[in-house]
């Protein structure tokens, strides 16, 4: 009887079944569990092993053939082809096995998703599979600051944390969150938010990307002071109304807001009448409503704000921070 395999009578018998070795192989794939995604991660992911179980596959389908219908019975050369052929389909199955292990252990990249909503608000979307009970998905926001490097491009390097979080997974592996971030005042522009499983990846913004890494851009103008003068006339002394308001004031570095009023008369100094330096609230919002007791002692009043300077000249130069106006004062 021989050591290794019955041939002779009964090699027909083994050249039928590396004729099957392609049903044999996907008898494998179906007892590993592994479905028809599964088999086309594996051809994606892990291709050379793939390659390699479906060409053994096919190997050992032509030695079967070969075997069965190409070489004498009962010769050396059968023996040979069929010994060669089950060593081909053996390779197949064990590249298979190993292709499908490292197809199930295979973790997929985590992705985040911002979407700008209304006001100063964006939403923060992460989506992360295949994670173990140990693997922790890190989020981070972060305010984008636009520079250049040393050759001139533009780039972006990190400002302000805005959001943070270490978000571990389900029984299943998954990770699905959502949170609005809302973000401060300021004239920033852009905002990047990058998530990550392991070590912290590289730079995000410059030439090396990563993973699960977005920048957006999220136009945010600051805007320059409204300012709107009104006079109440029905009392003894002439008052003038003061309507001064602004958006997205930064508060790094902090901005306040310098209002003087002017009294002017003919051939006399220009007079403060009153003065002001006032901060935004905490949304980079300013919006007051001032009255000021101006009498029939001026001919003209000046009102001038200004983000840019602490004593605004009335009537002030052109530049973009500031703004005033100049009213003749009601007769009596």
């Amino acid at each position: 009887m021989p050591r290794l395999l019955p041939v002779g009578k009964d090699a027909q018998g083994a050249a039928r079944f590396l004729l099957a070795a392609l049903p044999a192989l996907g008898a494998l794939l179906t007892a590993l569990a592994i479905t028809g995604d599964l088999v086309g991660r594996m051809a994606r992911d892990h291709a050379l092993a793939t390659f390699a179980a479906f060409g053994c596959a096919a190997l050992a389908v032509f030695f079967g053939a070969v075997a069965a219908f190409g070489l004498r019975e009962n010769s050396k050369e059968e023996r040979h082809a069929l010994y060669l052929g089950l060593v081909v389909l053996g390779a197949g199955l064990v590249f298979t096995v190993y292709a499908g292990v490292k197809t199930w252990g295979d973790r997929p990249q985590p992705s985040i998703t911002v979407t700008p909503k209304r006001g100063s608000v964006v939403g923060i979307s992460v989506r992360g599979t295949g994670l173990r009970a140990s693997d922790h998905l890190v989020v981070e926001v972060e305010q984008l600051l636009r520079t250049t490097d040393d050759n001139g491009q533009l780039t972006w390097r990190p400002g302000q944390p805005l959001y943070g979080a270490s978000l571990g997974p389900d029984g299943s592996g998954n990770v699905a969150e959502t949170v609005d971030v809302p973000l401060p005042a300021g004239d920033f522009d852009d905002v990047g938010a990058r998530v990550w499983v392991g070590d912290e990846p590289k730079d995000c913004y410059t030439d090396g990307n990563t993973t699960g890494c977005v920048r957006v851009h999220i136009p945010r103008p600051q805007e320059r002071p409204q300012l709107a003068v009104d006079w109440e006339t029905f009392v003894r002394a002439p008052r003038v109304l003061i309507r001064l308001k602004a958006h997205n004031l930064p508060q790094r570095p902090s901005r306040s807001m310098s209002l003087r009023v002017y009294g002017i008369q003919a051939g006399q100094p220009t007079r403060v009448l009153a003065e002001w330096s006032l901060a935004p609230d905490a949304e980079g919002v300013f919006d007051r409503h001032l009255s000021v007791v101006v009498g029939h002692g001026f001919a003209d009043v000046c009102i001038v704000a200004s983000i840019t300077t602490r004593e605004p000249t009335c009537p002030a130069p052109v530049e973009d921070g500031t703004v005033w106006t100049q009213l003749a004062v009601p007769p009596a």
